[in-house]
């Protein structure tokens, strides 16, 4: 992306829970460390649409400014509950999630995130999920100096039998959030990573929670500008994988999993996340995969029923080489009629891999 007389920069916010376990993580990094095991997991992204799918127009104007296109039943009554029920009947390991909530903005100080996370870390956690941390309270932008105000609504979430966000002593392994130099920055644009250990044995990988921008090309954000959104998605995309697999010392020794909405199935050189992420030497799972199940479905199904065709705008992007026997998307429905309230979660299906990571799937 370029943005002449702007400098465009990337800051790492660093604090306590990033570093609390840093002696015993590099440890876990030596040659004789866990880090050189092998770990296949199933890992899964989903945009539960939270906040953005709400039953009424007053309703979405009251959480967002504005009307919503998929109107859905209430979040806190029982749709956040089905969502869980679909992470759980997937089987997912490592769940990446995008939309439960937004920080409140100027104009809508009653909105808070946890009024969406809540019902979801709690309809998660009666299936045997746990929630892994993402400190978006108290941030604020590095350079700026504000705190965040939206943007919040990415989480991650783990099968607690099998995986751990703490080490072996209880404390916590590394997470933090990165800021992201896009058209939200006046808002807080993030992606949330954490660093989760197989309880078994003992390997350690990463998955990284992202929301890239939205908005099609030439259209005009509040900010007033209007620009190549897809350079943008381009340039925050390859700046999150260069800082967790070059730069990040907590990071870039482990097998990392990119997930999330990265709203594009563009793959143009320079102008889409898919060649960003293939710049560093990764590859979208779904491309590798020894068997696909669910792949004539898009995986932004826009609440209309039947569900879309085409286009997959929700990745699981891992290193070149890893082993990927299969890539999964559930549709919310194959209903061909019927009223999207009931029917639908989200406006978008859950998508999932099972994927082998090793030290040199890095």
């Amino acid at each position: 992306m370029v943005v002449p007389g702007i400098a465009i920069a990337l800051a790492l916010l660093g604090g306590p829970a990033a570093t609390a376990s840093d002696q015993d993580d590099q440890g876990q990094n030596g040659q004789h460390g866990s880090s050189a095991r092998t770990v296949e997991v199933r890992v899964g992204t989903y945009n539960v649409c939270g906040h953005g799918c709400l039953p009424t127009k007053e309703e979405c104007e009251r959480v967002i400014g504005r009307d919503c296109a998929t109107k859905l039943r209430p979040w806190a009554e029982g749709r956040a509950a089905d969502v869980a029920q679909d992470i759980d009947d997937a089987g997912l390991g490592v769940v990446a999630t995008q939309e439960i909530g937004n920080n409140a903005t100027p104009t809508q100080t009653g909105v808070d995130v946890e009024s969406f996370r809540v019902p979801l870390t709690a309809a998660l956690k009666e299936h045997g999920y746990a929630e892994a941390p993402a400190d978006y309270a108290g941030t604020r932008h590095p350079e700026k100096g504000y705190p965040l105000k939206s943007g919040a609504g990415r989480f991650t979430y783990y099968d607690a039998e099998r995986y751990s966000h703490l080490d072996k002593q209880g404390r916590e392994l590394p997470h933090d959030l990165l800021w992201l130099p896009d058209s939200t920055e006046i808002y807080g644009k993030t992606m949330t990573w954490n660093v989760l250990r197989e309880k078994k044995s003992g390997a350690r990988f990463v998955v990284v929670d992202m929301h890239l921008e939205f908005r099609k090309n030439g259209a005009t954000d509040p900010n007033g500008w209007t620009k190549n959104w897809d350079e943008v998605r381009y340039a925050d995309a390859k700046r999150t994988a260069e800082e967790l697999t070059l730069r990040n010392k907590h990071t870039r020794n482990l097998p990392v999993v990119f997930a999330g909405d990265m709203n594009s199935g563009n793959d143009a050189e320079g102008a889409s996340a898919i060649d960003a992420f293939g710049d560093l030497g990764y590859v979208s799972s779904h491309d590798i995969a020894e068997r696909r199940t669910g792949d004539e479905y898009a995986s932004f199904n826009g609440g209309k029923i039947p569900l879309p065709l085409g286009e997959k705008i929700d990745h699981l992007f891992v290193r070149k080489g890893t082993k990927v026997s299969e890539w999964v998307q559930i549709p919310q429905t194959t209903a061909t009629e019927g009223p999207q309230a009931e029917l639908l979660r989200s406006d978008h299906n859950l998508s999932y891999a099972t994927v082998r990571l090793m030290k040199g799937n890095r």
